[in-house]
């Protein structure tokens, strides 16, 4: 755990500056990018706020900013006026594109030296690991 501190603490550092250009900041970048892996869902503020683990006023902040640039649109319910959906943008999904292509220079350079083996094996590890994770949201054990 203390090495995965280590590892989101260099990431996050790394991450803000290379945001530090571009039109989004790395929590917006992160909320519409969730949108990407199915742009025809919908997604309440709620369920948003529940399936990124983050508060809903931080939410709603995020996703008033990424409404007021056009990257998502809101629909109210018909039957409950107070509930909104909402969907990713066909610019929302360009900016994404464009922001990762942009990244993707710093994630080259920073694999560079590694074997494709070595890449599997960590995605194949990271990829357990999220699961785990997302599976076990609410399971902490203490002493």
């Amino acid at each position: 755990m203390v090495l995965l501190g280590i590892v989101r603490q260099l990431i996050t550092t790394r991450e803000a500056k290379l945001f530090a250009g571009l039109e989004l900041n790395p929590s917006q970048f992160g909320v519409l990018n969730h949108f990407t892996h199915s742009p025809e869902q919908t997604w309440t503020v709620t369920s948003l706020a529940k399936v990124m683990e983050m508060n809903q006023p931080g939410i709603t902040k995020i996703v008033t900013v990424l409404l007021d640039k056009g990257l998502l649109e809101s629909r109210a319910d018909a039957a409950d006026g107070r509930r909104r959906y909402l969907k990713i943008t066909a610019q929302g999904l360009t900016l994404c594109k464009s922001i990762i292509k942009s990244l993707m220079p710093d994630v080259s350079y920073i694999f560079e030296d590694w074997e494709d083996v070595d890449l599997t094996k960590l995605e194949e590890k990271m990829e357990k690991l999220m699961h785990w994770l997302d599976t076990h949201r609410d399971d902490i054990k203490l002493c």
